[in-house]
């Protein structure tokens, strides 16, 4: 029986963007001004996210949409709305870039305030795009695309990030996942993969958590 494409991964890693940008603002507000030596830490860790969240969305825009459009053209619409929210999000991904930029070096409060308030806005609109995709587009994948097509997305995904990043990655992913759910997607990765996340990777996330989230 041939194998079935599951998009479960997927969920995974958008439970990644949701809590930790749902936690980004409070965590800018919590610098005290001046201390650039704490805005530095928060910057890599938020620098380092949205940089996953453009790759995430750049890796559907050339892997994933060109393939539902041509198998699935009755869902047209849906897939421009799609579309359109990549451009709109990709706006505000700037915005908070452009926001971090000045406050990253100074943690001047003036522009922690700006970049929390774009943080905030950034949330709401990638949440209702990731639970619309969750709920319409990941039921189209596991019935129209194979599980090596699927598996591009993914290895794409992993292959922009250096090995010390994926495992930070890897650990965000795990933090939230209910346990059935990891071993499925933890089988799937190749072994020496995960040999390192469970020999240095796992015990170097709870490490970095400690330090970004105090």
């Amino acid at each position: 029986m041939a194998e079935k494409t599951d998009s479960r991964d997927m969920v995974i890693i958008h439970s990644v963007f949701r809590r930790e940008l749902r936690l980004a603002p409070d965590m800018v507000r919590a610098v005290p001004d001046g201390d650039t030596t704490r805005s530095g830490v928060v910057s890599e860790h938020l620098t380092d996210l949205l940089d996953l969240l453009h790759h995430h969305h750049e890796g559907e825009d050339q892997l994933l949409w060109p393939k539902l459009r041509e198998r699935a053209a009755e869902f047209t619409d849906l897939f421009d709305s799609m579309d359109a929210d990549h451009g709109s999000i990709g706006s505000s991904i700037d915005a908070v870039q452009s926001a971090l930029r000045d406050w990253s070096g100074t943690a001047d409060r003036a522009h922690g305030d700006r970049l929390a308030e774009a943080l905030d806005a950034l949330l709401p609109p990638l949440v209702d795009h990731l639970d619309r995709e969750e709920e319409r587009i990941l039921p189209l994948v596991d019935q129209l695309l194979t599980p090596e097509e699927w598996g591009e997305l993914g290895a794409r995904g992993f292959g922009l990030l250096p090995p010390q990043k994926a495992m930070i990655v890897l650990g965000q992913m795990a933090e939230d996942t209910p346990e059935e759910n990891w071993d499925v997607f933890f089988s799937h990765l190749p072994e020496p993969v995960q040999q390192a996340y469970t020999t240095i990777g796992a015990p170097a996330y709870l490490d970095y958590v400690g330090t970004v989230r105090r």
